[in-house]
């Protein structure tokens, strides 16, 4: 299924939103309503788009040029930044996950 600019658009969009909206929320609660379901259709994608924005977000901003503490120091700042999905993400665990990606690093 292609989805024209505007859907992606929207659902980038959405996803910032809710980015924003769990960042100082400590339940890990999957945020959900008429809107978010027009535009994922279920929970399951929801929570596979915010996956994969988060890594997305990990492998732009981990430059193979950083030093080992820079590295570090970067993802420190990007869990901070990101805690609330990354609650979200550790009550959803990716189906036949396997160690090593960057959640399991970020948790």
């Amino acid at each position: 299924m292609t989805m024209t600019w505007q859907e992606t658009h929207r659902r980038w969009q959405a996803l910032r939103e809710i980015e924003e909206s769990t960042r100082l929320d400590l339940s890990g609660e999957l945020p959900w309503n008429d809107e978010i379901a027009l535009i994922f259709g279920d929970r399951d994608c929801l929570v596979a788009h915010l996956r994969y924005r988060w890594n997305l977000t990990v492998e732009a901003q981990l430059d193979q040029d950083l030093g080992p503490d820079e590295r570090v120091a970067v993802l420190r700042e990007l869990r901070a930044r990101h805690a609330g999905v990354l609650r979200i993400l550790a009550r959803y665990p990716e189906r036949g996950a396997t160690s090593g990606g960057p959640l399991v690093h970020a948790s």
